[in-house]
C-alpha cells in the first residue's frame, strides 16, 4: 500500500513540475524528494519519469499516476474531515445560515433543546450550507427554498419581507410599495453580512450604488447623521421601533420575500425530533 506522504510528494511534483520547486513548498530537501519519487515506482513497479543529466519529468504512465493520485488525496481528506466533523457533533452543534435573522430567531431555540451542548453558527452561501450538511461540516442548516437532496430533511420555518427605509422626504417615502427599478441612481446604506439579501440587492439593482458598512453600529450612526436610504425588514421592524424621521416601505417584488427552512442530515432526524416538532408549531402557529 502506498503511503499518503508518498501521493502527497507525488502530487507536489506534478503541481510543480520540478523537484526544487516541489521540495521547496514541502519543506523537505530535494534528495529527500528524490527518494520518494524512486520509492513511488517501487511501490508501483512501473516507471513514471523521464530521467535526463539535469531535471526529471514524468511519462504519461507519470501523468495518468499523477491523476490518480490526486483523486486518492482528495478522497482520504474528505474522509477525514468528515469523521473530525462527525466527533465534533456528538458534543457540539455548527449552525450554517443564508441570513441573520432566521439564525438569531433559531439559536435560543438550539439552546433551550441542546443547552449541554456548544452551539455556534455562520453565515454562508446556500451551496455551502447544503455540502456542509452532507459532510457533517453543519449539523443544521438554514436555507431560503427547500433543499432537493434525498440525503437531507427540511421544514419550514419562517419568513421575511425586504424593505427600505428613507427620510420622510426622500421621493420615495410616500409610496405604498416600491419596485427595485425605482432604486436606479439612488446611494444606499448596505450591511456587509446579511447574507444571501447582499446577493439579491447586487442582481436586482444593478443601477444602485451601494455604501457597504462591515460594523453594525457604524452603518446605525450613518443612519442617524444622514439622509441615505438603507434597507430593512419586517423582522426587524416588529423588534425594533422606527427611526426618528425615517419611514419605512415595502419593495413588492418576488425576490423580496423569503421563506425560511431548517435542514439537517436525515440520519439526524430521530436526535432533533422535538426540536423540529417545536419548530412545526411554531409554522403553524404563524
Amino acid at each position: 500500500m502506498i503511503e499518503i506522504y508518498l501521493l502527497e510528494q507525488f502530487c507536489a511534483f506534478a503541481e510543480h513540475k520540478t523537484l526544487s520547486k516541489a521540495a521547496e513548498v514541502l519543506h523537505i530537501s530535494q534528495p529527500a524528494l528524490s527518494r520518494s519519487m524512486k520509492k513511488m515506482e517501487e511501490e508501483l513497479g512501473v516507471s513514471l519519469f523521464e530521467r535526463d543529466k539535469s531535471k526529471i519529468s514524468l511519462n504519461e504512465t507519470g501523468e495518468f499516476a499523477a491523476t490518480l493520485a490526486k483523486e486518492l488525496l482528495s478522497l482520504n481528506n474528505g474522509m477525514v474531515r468528515r469523521i473530525r466533523a462527525f466527533e465534533r457533533s456528538r458534543r457540539s452543534i455548527t449552525v450554517g445560515a443564508c441570513a441573520p435573522f432566521p439564525m438569531n430567531e433559531l439559536m435560543p431555540l438550539l439552546q433551550e433543546y441542546f443547552g449541554g451542548m456548544l452551539i455556534t453558527s455562520e453565515l454562508a452561501d446556500i451551496s455551502d450550507i447544503e455540502a456542509g450538511l452532507l459532510e457533517n461540516t453543519y449539523q443544521i442548516g438554514i436555507l431560503n427554498k427547500p433543499t432537493q437532496s434525498e440525503e437531507l430533511f427540511c421544514q419550514r420555518f419562517v419568513s421575511e419581507h425586504l424593505y427600505i427605509s428613507v427620510p420622510e422626504s426622500h421621493r420615495l417615502a410616500g409610496r405604498e410599495f416600491v419596485k427595485f427599478e425605482d432604486f436606479k441612481g439612488e446611494s444606499f446604506l448596505l450591511f456587509e453580512h446579511i447574507g444571501f439579501w447582499k446577493d439579491i440587492c447586487n442582481e436586482k439593482m444593478k443601477g444602485a450604488n451601494f455604501l457597504v458598512q462591515n460594523s453594525m453600529d457604524s452603518l446605525e450612526e450613518l443612519i442617524h447623521a444622514t439622509d441615505f436610504p438603507c434597507f430593512t425588514t419586517d423582522a426587524f421592524i416588529h423588534q425594533a421601533p422606527l427611526e426618528t424621521g425615517r419611514v419605512v416601505v415595502p419593495i413588492d417584488e418576488p425576490e423580496a420575500y423569503a421563506g425560511f427552512y431548517i435542514a439537517c442530515q436525515n440520519s439526524y432526524k430521530k436526535k432533533y425530533a422535538s426540536f423540529f416538532n417545536s419548530i412545526r408549531s411554531r409554522s403553524i402557529q404563524e
